[in-house]
């Protein structure tokens, strides 16, 4: 969506969610997938995703694999109490 682009516009840090993987069964509209959160990245122009939001039933792997599809800079996927 343009208004998170704009939001995140330049940042050296973008926290963005991606709580799917880009498949047709993934609920429309409700969450971002990694490839949506990667695209939104480059297109934002930012030096870093990382990502969030992601459930113990979406592969970490394959979310983290789709924004790094779609961002050419480092991609990591945050999890409590670790510092980034």
């Amino acid at each position: 969506c343009d208004q998170l682009i704009d939001l995140a516009r330049g940042a050296d840090v973008f926290l963005c969610e991606a709580s799917w993987t880009h498949s047709p069964s993934r609920p429309p509209r409700l969450h971002l997938s990694g490839t949506e959160a990667g695209r939104a990245a480059a297109r934002a122009g930012v030096r870093e995703l990382l990502l969030t939001h992601i459930p113990p039933w979406t592969s970490r792997e394959d979310v983290i694999s789709e924004a790094k599809a779609e961002f050419d800079g480092p991609v990591h996927a945050v999890v409590c109490n670790e510092t980034f």
